[in-house]
């Protein structure tokens, strides 16, 4: 039963999702409101309900979410600094490679083995940034 509500919550959102990619401008809507805050809002109240079972409450757990919410600001807020300076193919491109992130990270934290096909993509992605840069 919980599934069938959640499932269907997720349904509802991703329509409300499309009715704002074809609306009016930003500057334009009759609310306060995107449509990604209705989706924040029907996961919050299914959470609240107690969809997943009761919070617990734990101080490294609350401090944990709120630097993951700094983390996301600081890194939009680099984000858009980025495109008022640069070009958007190149910042785009750029944002895209974050997977080559965690591969460099695994490597070097967690001593994951790297295959062949990974400094191969690595190049590949870089020397994609290049000729875009270009």
């Amino acid at each position: 039963m919980k599934a069938g509500v959640f499932l269907a919550g997720f349904g509802i959102v991703g329509r409300v999702g499309l009715l704002g990619q074809g609306g009016l401008p930003a500057p334009a809507r009759p609310t306060g409101l995107s449509a990604g805050d209705f989706g924040h809002l029907a996961v919050a109240g299914y959470l609240l309900a107690g969809g997943l079972g009761a919070f617990c409450w734990r101080p490294w757990g609350v401090g944990a979410a709120l630097g993951a919410g700094l983390a996301l600001a600081v890194g939009l807020l680099f984000f858009f600094e980025a495109l008022a300076r640069g070009s958007a193919t190149v910042v785009a491109l750029l944002t895209a490679l974050y997977p080559a992130v965690a591969v460099v990270l695994s490597r070097i934290f967690l001593r994951e083995a790297l295959t062949l096909r990974h400094p191969a993509g690595l190049a590949l992605a870089m020397a994609a940034v290049w000729l875009l840069s270009k």
